[in-house]
């Protein structure tokens, strides 16, 4: 009996010293760090994962085909995918997970992105020519 006593006389200054100590601890939320580019904010870990998804993706697309023009025609492809990944993760704001995602599939896009983009454009193609004769 008295030696659970003067175990425990022993102990509780040292536990009675800890509890001070960590009465000052405060336990905050992680956020986000957020990166602004041309005045627009987005959240940086998004934006790594993106670009590098994309990046990841048509540096193995590139490795496959077009092997005599692969500097013409892949650098500008990859140049606008990683364009509109960065643009995608800019107005969507996405976790990191999403951003991998987008980023996987627009880069495996590629020349598609560019041939959707053209039939929008021709969609509307009436408002980029020049005014025609009026009707009489």
């Amino acid at each position: 009996m008295w030696r659970l006593i003067a175990t425990a006389g022993a102990a509780l200054p040292v536990a009675a010293a800890a509890i001070a100590k960590d009465k000052a601890a405060i336990v905050t939320e992680s956020t986000p760090q957020i990166w602004h580019f041309l005045g627009y904010p987005f959240e940086a870990g998004s934006m790594i994962a993106g670009i590098c998804a994309c990046l990841a993706v048509r540096f193995y697309v590139s490795q496959d085909d077009r092997k005599d023009h692969r500097w013409n025609v892949d650098l500008p492809v990859s140049m606008l995918t990683l364009l509109f990944t960065a643009g995608i993760i800019i107005r969507l704001r996405p976790e990191p997970f999403w951003a991998l995602a987008y980023g996987t599939g627009l880069g495996s896009a590629g020349v598609l992105i560019i041939s959707a983009c053209l039939a929008w454009v021709k969609r509307g193609s009436d408002l980029f020519q020049p005014p025609g004769k009026p009707e009489a």
